[in-house]
């Protein structure tokens, strides 16, 4: 089951893409993956300034990920 939903290429490509996409709304959103031996996961991060400024952003952002 971990292999199967953790380490899941095409599970993982349709995130980030997805997280991609929706960071294009700012230039300081990084997105990348993180592949290591226990998971693999997607990262989006954001300027601390940045969020404070647009409050709730990041949440939005993630909170629209489909899967």
């Amino acid at each position: 089951m971990q292999k199967q939903l953790l380490h899941n290429e095409q599970l993982l490509d349709n995130v980030q893409e997805q997280v991609e996409g929706m960071a294009e709304v700012h230039p300081s959103i990084k997105v990348w993956r993180n592949d290591d031996r226990d998971r693999g996961s997607v990262v989006a991060t954001i300027p601390m300034s940045v969020e404070d400024a647009h409050r709730g952003l990041m949440s939005e952002l993630l909170g629209k990920v489909r899967i």
